[in-house]
């Protein structure tokens, strides 16, 4: 009995001193955070350029450390990534569609706790310095200095917040209490944001963040959980993380990706560069502690994919009806990510860099011509298009206006784009290369004046990122959409402009598919002539299949005339979207006449043919169960595209009804059981029919 009692009191007091020990390492670390935090107000502007340049690249530096560490195919709890099933028919929105967030992190300085050298957090408290590959214990503080670092982030957040929550993941809880602490000093108070506090390896979320998606009857958000980096095994978390957090389910799988290398449309098209195959080719997984190992961490080793593997996985993972992976740039600071030079507006508008005529003969210059020759080759999947349009913007030049003198200066130094923004609602956050006292003014404003044409409507909000320059990536990079509640889908494609020689009407047809999971009470088009003040309200007639469509009048007999036009869509649970979603301030500009050939960066593309209505039958058998057919009154005077799509506007089926042919059949068997709309034509579509597919 006194044995046993002198046991339990020596355990008790062992775990006395122990919790001591730990408080007492509590205690020092926030005192050295507090030390930290107060040196940091009085530190130079550019006290820690070099510290984020070393530890903060879009790409880790971690090459040494992966030739270093063991690799070990162990089950790590809480790391190892086993694929899920994913919900049917998920709608990945576009960037341009409108979100409730977006979100971001904060720039964090990382020192050793003994020694107090710079370092890099790998884990929770612990990380590697120097060319120290050994995991010792280290602390993080958010970096609240007058550096423009810390300016660029400050910007970002004030920004984001006038239009959209933001949405800031911290690495402990008390840095909270610092950063709005800091956000009122800069007078940038945070009024509209929420804080997840969980800890971190970087700040590109665009890359590690959650992909988001819409599924079932109420359009719930789910998230989609790629692999990153392995020497970022803390950024990988944090799509889990805060979709826990949040209230999100998250699909979890082993495909490496990352979200700079994601285009989508909105409607299931994805477009992405070659870098996807190749960071899922070797076999470095994620870093992981370890205690067996010398350096106290190992790294996974992760099954090596083929080309077919990587597609099919995306295909399903993403819910794709077109999966386009084009050669990555080899120029753009080592990510090969397509977010370095195009961008979409909208599902049927790609905006790419342009590059100037002194780096046009270049590899990279020559490889976007050709990829977006590609991407332009498409129809877009939105249901009554014809292929994509692509406008140009500018290449961003050196602060003094110069050009590069190689492809090689450039991906070590600058990596700039105009086009690597964040869309937030009727707002997008742009980067620029220059300030009131340096840069490349007269570029930039030019670039601006572009970026406003090409963007109607939307506030651009400019900030600074040549602290990024040669980092691969700016604002898009660091910040990660967040999509609304309660969407209301509006896929429409705009009428740009057409020749009215040899078309004699009053009116061209404006279609659009309008959607909300409770309904849509009305759908409205507002049109004015260019240069009046007041709209014109047309309402949209139902054509059954979420299809709406007006007849927009016209003067056919003018030399040339320019109509501007939006669409409004208001749900049955009382919800109002306009299209695009800046009206009225931003609007589509339709241009036509006699002796009209295009409409600015749109010539040669939109020019209406025929959209006169072609009679056909109905399907037959309908409800169908494996296969149906329909008939046309007469041969097809021209190639039809035909596309099915579901009732959320998806498309799930494409064919093409061939000059001369008289009759179309679908195999349906692969559909499942439920209402489809194919629409036969393109723009102003010809013809919709309605399918029913049982099973």
């Amino acid at each position: 009995m006194k044995k046993t009692f002198l046991s339990l009191a020596i355990a008790i007091l062992a775990l006395s001193f122990s919790v001591c020990a730990q408080q007492k390492d509590n205690t020092t670390i926030e005192q050295l955070k507090a030390k930290a935090l107060l040196k940091m107000k009085t530190a130079p502007k550019d006290a820690f350029n070099s510290y984020y340049r070393l530890f903060h690249k879009r790409v880790p530096n971690d090459e040494a450390i992966r030739n270093a560490i063991p690799q070990k195919k162990a089950i790590v709890k809480g790391i190892t990534k086993e694929p899920l099933a994913v919900p049917d028919n998920m709608i990945f929105p576009g960037e341009f569609d409108e979100v409730q967030a977006i979100l971001m992190t904060w720039p964090y300085v990382t020192k050793t706790v003994s020694g107090d050298q710079y370092a890099e957090q790998l884990f929770d408290g612990y990380g590697v310095y120097s060319d120290s590959y050994t995991l010792v214990p280290v602390y993080s503080t958010p970096d609240v200095s007058v550096g423009s670092t810390t300016k660029l982030f400050a910007s970002l957040a004030d920004g984001i917040q006038h239009h959209a929550q933001v949405w800031i993941n911290v690495w402990s809880t008390q840095d909270t209490t610092t950063i709005k602490n800091f956000m009122t000093q800069n007078g940038t108070p945070l009024t509209n944001y929420r804080f997840f506090v969980n800890p971190g390896n970087s700040f590109w979320y665009r890359d590690c963040g959650p992909v988001a998606f819409y599924y079932g009857d109420n359009d719930s958000i789910g998230f989609a959980d790629f692999e990153y980096y392995g020497g970022r095994p803390l950024d990988d978390a944090i799509g889990r993380v805060i979709g826990q957090e949040a209230g999100f389910p998250v699909y979890t799988n082993t495909i490496e990706y990352e979200g700079g290398n994601i285009l989508v449309d909105g409607l299931g098209s994805l477009f992405t560069s070659s870098a996807v195959y190749s960071n899922n080719t070797d076999h470095y997984g994620l870093y992981y502690m370890d205690s067996t190992s010398q350096y106290g961490y190992s790294q996974q080793y992760k099954q090596a994919l083929t080309k077919a593997q990587v597609n099919d996985s995306l295909s399903h993972l993403l819910n794709l009806n077109r999966c386009t992976v084009l050669p990555k740039l080899n120029y753009d600071g080592g990510t090969g990510h397509v977010d370095l030079y195009v961008d979409m507006v909208d599902e049927a508008t790609f905006v790419s860099t342009k590059y100037p005529d002194t780096l046009a003969s270049t590899s990279d210059a020559q490889r976007v011509e050709k990829n977006m020759d590609s991407m332009q080759s498409f129809y877009a999947e939105c249901p009554f298009s014809q292929k994509y349009y692509n406008t140009r913007i500018p290449f961003p030049a050196k602060d003094d206006g110069s050009w590069y003198s190689s492809q090689n200066e450039y991906n070590s130094s600058y990596t700039r784009s105009f086009s690597n923004h964040t869309f937030v609602n009727d707002a997008i956050m742009q980067p620029v290369f220059y300030n009131t006292t340096s840069g490349d003014s007269a570029g930039n404003v030019a670039a601006i004046e572009k970026m406003a044409q090409t963007y109607p409507g939307y506030q651009i909000v400019q900030i600074d990122v040549r602290d990024f320059d040669g980092y691969g990536g700016a604002l898009h990079c660091i910040t990660k959409q967040i999509p609304a509640t309660n969407p209301i889908r509006i896929y429409h494609y705009p009428m740009r402009w057409f020749n009215t020689t040899d078309y004699t009407s009053s009116s061209v047809l404006l279609t659009a598919f309008i959607q909300n999971h409770s309904g849509i009470a009305s759908a409205n088009l507002y049109y004015r002539q260019k240069g009046a003040t007041d709209w014109t309200t047309l309402a949209m007639a139902f054509t059954g299949g979420n299809i709406y469509n007006v007849p927009l009048p016209i003067n056919d007999t003018v030399t040339s005339d320019t109509i501007e036009y939006y669409i409004s869509a208001t749900s049955n649970n009382g919800k109002t979207i306009t299209k695009p979603m800046t009206a009225p301030q931003g609007y589509y500009t339709f241009v036509y006449g006699t002796n009209t050939t295009g409409n600015g960066d749109y010539s040669s593309l939109d020019r209406v043919e025929d959209i006169k209505q072609i009679e056909m039958g109905d399907f037959s058998p309908n409800p169908a169960m494996q296969t149906t057919s329909i008939k046309l009154a007469q041969p097809a005077k021209t190639n039809i595209p035909v596309k099915v799509i579901n009732l959320k506007g998806q498309v799930i089926k494409t064919a093409q009804i061939a000059k001369g042919q008289t009759y179309l059949q679908f195999n349906v068997s692969n559909f499942k059981g439920g209402e489809y709309w194919a629409i036969f034509g393109d723009n102003a579509s010809v013809a919709v029919k309605k399918l029913i597919v049982i099973k």
